[in-house]
């Protein structure tokens, strides 16, 4: 009994399972959880100490296969009732698959050109963009998942962009024609790794040696292909305080508790839509549901994302402005009462910004903003990435930690918005 009770917390302690028995049957049973409900099936095996260990290290590996997300129920349990079977392969046509090794380029680029290029505020670009992602990009990248793109998958992108009619046909682009090619790919790029906490390898990193040589615009490229993409990442930049506070003050009043919430905890519109009354309790802001293209999630996309967030003074204010306007559970919401969605609020965003005569930023640069003025004000870097979901300080340094030498002049402003509850180091809510 002592070493069955053994092996049951060892199993226990490795994750959302276990191997057990049942009270009148000599059988083994898993008893996990998929999909937020539990499943208690039999093994079909008799309860000895070598099945308790095939039977331990079968479930162990089918955790593996639910957490790349290629677990599925009939599969694994093909003697299951129908009924069991068609009801996990509905939940299962809902999952939004979103590891890099999941998402193919050309299906998120069918949403990118709905969420994000629609919105492009430049008709001549969004055309230049459409032709070089429909006519060179989505034929090469179109069937890769994000996992393939790798800098030496750019370098054979790169040398097979030759022209393919006229006099010039089998001859390699011209170095400026390709680095205006890579523009829109890296937009891309980052739009989804941003959207969805991958932590890549950049596989631009190597693309002015992986550029064509041509010696008439050959010293300028190297120019136009830093500089262009800068102009890319300049879009995600932090926001100086009193650009923000333009933002507020021209934006429809139903979206100014939704940019501050989102620059105040560095939440991501799905999760923000996600938040309902019950997630407020004893202080703390429970991060533990998203909402994506109209599918709601429990838990999040890997364990740091399940987290809870101090509620201070200041963001106290902005969850009652939202509490007091809505009749229902949800928190975040669009006028209609549906959950918050990006393309909604992008398009909040941008009439703000035209009118307050703002450059050009994507909303996700709240986020980079929480993160950047968060590090201006000294909070420390561990704490931040709990904070913000990630799994350790490596991503907050290299990504948001770049923005904090302009906001030398702002951290006073900063400080007095965030509040000096903020500030003050709290002790982590248990899960």
């Amino acid at each position: 009994m002592a070493r069955k009770k053994k092996e049951e917390v060892s199993l226990r302690n490795w994750g959302e399972g276990n191997v057990t028995t049942k009270r009148g049957s000599s059988r083994l049973y898993y008893d996990f959880r998929y999909l937020g409900e539990r499943v208690e099936i039999s093994t079909g095996l008799s309860d000895t100490p070598d099945n308790r260990r095939k039977a331990m290290a079968w479930l162990i590996r089918q955790r593996e296969r639910i957490e790349e997300g290629t677990f599925r129920f009939a599969e694994a349990f093909p003697g299951a009732s129908e009924e069991k079977k068609a009801h996990f392969s509905r939940l299962e046509g809902s999952i939004n698959l979103s590891k890099p090794n999941h998402i193919l380029f050309g299906d998120y680029v069918s949403r990118w050109y709905r969420e994000v290029w629609e919105h492009h505020p430049s008709a001549s670009k969004k055309v230049d963009e459409k032709s070089a992602i429909d006519y060179w990009i989505t034929p090469f990248f179109g069937n890769k998942t994000f996992f393939e793109i790798s800098s030496v998958v750019m370098g054979d992108f790169i040398r097979s962009l030759k022209h393919r009619e006229g006099n010039k046909a089998g001859q390699l682009l011209s170095r400026k024609r390709v680095a205006n090619i890579l523009l829109p790919l890296r937009s891309i790029w980052r739009d989804a790794c941003d959207e969805y906490r991958w932590d890549l390898p950049d596989p631009f990193k190597n693309v002015p040696k992986q550029l064509p040589r041509d010696e008439t615009v050959d010293e300028c490229m190297d120019v136009v292909t830093e500089g262009e993409m800068q102009r890319i990442e300049d879009t995600r930049d932090a926001l100086r305080f009193d650009e923000f506070m333009a933002y507020l003050d021209h934006m429809d009043p139903w979206y100014r508790p939704v940019a501050e919430l989102w620059i105040l905890t560095g939440m991501i519109p799905s999760e923000m839509a996600g938040l309902t009354r019950l997630h407020i309790k004893d202080g703390y802001l429970f991060v533990r549901r998203s909402v994506s293209r109209g599918v709601e999630k429990t838990g999040g996309k890997t364990t740091y994302r399940r987290r809870e967030i101090r509620i201070t003074a200041t963001i106290q204010r902005v969850l009652d402005e939202l509490t007091a306007r809505t009749d229902g559970k949800r928190l975040v919401t669009l006028k209609s009462g549906k959950p918050l969605t990006p393309t909604e609020f992008y398009d909040a965003w941008i009439k703000a910004e035209k009118k307050a005569g703002l450059r050009h930023r994507r909303p996700y640069s709240l986020r980079h903003s929480f993160a950047a003025w968060s590090l201006a004000i000294g909070i420390d870097m561990n704490r931040l990435a709990w904070m913000m979901g990630h799994g350790s300080k490596k991503m907050v340094y290299e990504v948001y930690g770049r923005y904090v030498e302009k906001l030398g002049d702002d951290k006073e402003k900063i400080l007095a918005y965030f509040g000096q509850d903020f500030v003050v180091e709290e002790t982590k809510k248990a899960a």
